[in-house]
């Protein structure tokens, strides 16, 4: 089970142009959400919740402290400004401890394949990101793929292989590939060709003006 973080949060009135000098007064506009659950507009300490959106990310429960109730949370959306990275918003999703949810876990690579370094080869992570299907409490906080098993150039780790985890249920395909390798010398031309893309001038657009609350 993945561990579980506490935050304070208390109902919010203020909606609008209001939301801004909420917002300048260090506080946070939020939602809570869910099934069977009217949505609840809350407001955050930015103190308070600045460590826990660092450390929970969207795979640890949050307990939720709304005026005295209890809800349990994830973390489903933070609206960030584009241009300086502030938190405007966050979304909470209220989970039932009951009832299974669907959520993506990352998938974080293990282990040493020294055979593949010592052939020339590199490790390629092809799937950082798996959905799964749990209960809250099951929910695992990361998907650990050990790489040490991988012999030869043109190995593969496959879904198929993920560890399996009590109560756990992977909704992908068992053939997706989740690590590959190949030699060196076409990772390198890959990452020049990124590279010469990115160069590219990027069309932009105007913005629409942006709303102070969703």
């Amino acid at each position: 089970m993945a561990e579980k973080f506490v935050l304070e949060a208390t109902r919010r009135d203020l909606t609008g142009k209001q939301v801004k000098q909420m917002r300048a007064q260090g506080l946070i506009p939020a939602v809570l959400y869910g099934p069977a659950f009217e949505a609840l507009p809350l407001q955050v300490s930015w103190t308070a919740l600045r460590p826990v959106l660092r450390d929970a990310g969207g795979t640890h429960l949050i307990e939720l402290n709304v005026d005295g109730e209890q809800h349990s949370a994830l973390v489903r959306q933070v609206q960030r400004d584009p241009i300086r990275g502030d938190v405007l918003h966050v979304d909470f999703f209220r989970v039932r401890m009951d009832v299974a949810i669907r959520t993506e876990v990352p998938v974080v690579l293990v282990g040493h394949a020294d055979a593949i370094e010592d052939a020339g080869g590199v490790i390629n992570h092809e799937m950082t990101h798996v959905l799964v299907e749990c209960l809250p409490a099951d929910l695992p906080a990361e998907i650990a793929v050990d790489v040490s098993g991988l012999r030869e150039v043109g190995d593969n780790i496959l879904a198929a292989q993920l560890p399996v985890l009590p109560g756990v249920t992977y909704l992908v395909e068992g053939n997706e590939v989740v690590v590959s390798t190949s030699f060196l010398e076409t990772a390198e031309v890959e990452e020049e060709a990124g590279a010469e893309a990115a160069a590219e001038p990027e069309l932009i657009r105007r913005r629409p003006a942006e709303e102070e609350e969703e």
